[in-house]
C-alpha cells in the first residue's frame, strides 16, 4: 500500500481512534475494581508513655475507626532498626474512603488531640501503601495472628516483572501449606532511598518464627529440586536491599 505523508497521518489518527473506542468501551463493560490501600504512620511515644498510648489509640479507634470503610488499628515494632516505635495503620481501605474520612466529623480531631497527641514525642514517616490481592495468600491468616514479619524491599530499576513473577510462585507454595499469610503490598509514591514492596509474613510466636524453614520444600514440591536455590539467586539478582521488622497487633 503506497500512502502519502497525509494518507498516512489519517490513516493512523483513524486506527488510533477506532483504539480508544474499543478500550473505552472495554473500560465501561469492565470497571476496574478500587484499589485496596493502606496508610500507615509511626508513632515513638513519649518515655513510659507506652501502655497509656495503646489504651489512648485503642478507645479512639473503638469510637471513630470501627469495623468498616474507616477502620484502623496499631501494630508495635517489637524488633528492627525501630523498635519501640508504633505503627498507626489506617485502612486496608480504598482512595475514595481516604478523601471522604471523618477527620474533622463528630470530635474526631478534637479527640486525638486530647488523648493521644500529649502521650507522642515525636511523629514519623506517613506513607500509602496499595495491596497487591494478586499476588497475596493469607490475608484472613493474618487479621488473627500475633506477630508479622514485615521486609521493606528496594528493587532495582526494571526488575518488577521479575519479583512478580517470584512472587506468583511464592503465593502457589503459600497456598499448598495453608497456614501463613504471604502478603504483598506496593508503594504507589517514588522515594529515591525508600522502598518499593513490602511483603509480610504472619507467625503467633517467636519459636515458631525462628524454627520456620520458609516454604523450601512446599516450594521444590511445585516447581523441582534446585528450584528454591534457583529462586533465592534470582531474588538477589533483582533486589538492591530490605529493611526487616517484627511487629505486633496492638488488640
Amino acid at each position: 500500500m503506497n500512502l502519502t505523508k497525509k494518507h498516512m497521518k489519517n490513516y493512523i489518527l483513524t486506527a488510533l481512534a477506532c483504539f480508544l473506542m474499543v478500550t473505552g468501551s472495554m473500560a465501561q463493560t469492565a470497571p476496574e475494581t478500587p484499589a485496596t490501600v493502606v496508610e500507615t504512620m509511626y508513632i515513638l511515644p513519649k518515655r513510659g508513655m507506652e501502655n497509656k498510648l495503646e489504651a489512648a489509640i485503642k478507645a479512639h479507634n473503638a469510637k471513630f475507626h470501627p469495623a468498616g470503610p474507616f477502620v484502623a488499628g496499631l501494630r508495635k515494632v517489637e524488633y528492627g532498626e525501630k523498635a519501640g516505635w508504633y505503627v498507626f495503620v489506617y485502612g486496608p481501605t480504598t482512595y475514595d474512603n481516604i478523601d471522604n474520612r471523618p477527620e474533622k466529623a463528630n470530635g474526631h480531631d478534637v479527640d486525638w488531640s486530647t488523648t493521644t497527641d500529649p502521650l507522642i514525642e515525636t511523629y514519623g514517616t506517613t506513607t500509602l501503601w496499595n495491596l497487591n490481592k494478586d499476588l497475596s495468600f493469607g490475608f484472613d491468616i493474618l487479621q488473627k495472628s500475633k506477630y508479622y514479619e514485615l521486609w521493606s524491599v528496594k528493587l532495582k530499576d526494571g526488575e518488577y516483572y521479575r519479583f512478580k513473577a517470584l512472587s506468583e510462585k511464592l503465593k502457589k507454595a503459600y497456598e499448598s501449606l495453608g497456614n501463613t499469610a504471604f502478603v504483598v503490598y506496593e508503594s504507589p509514591l517514588h522515594n529515591a532511598n525508600g522502598q518499593d514492596i513490602s511483603l509480610i509474613w504472619s507467625f503467633n510466636t517467636y519459636k515458631e518464627w525462628a524454627d520456620d524453614p520458609g516454604p523450601k520444600a512446599a516450594y521444590e514440591k511445585i516447581y523441582g529440586a534446585g528450584s528454591w536455590q534457583n529462586m533465592m539467586k534470582e531474588w538477589r539478582d533483582i533486589c538492591v536491599d530490605f529493611s526487616d521488622e517484627l511487629r505486633s497487633f496492638v488488640r
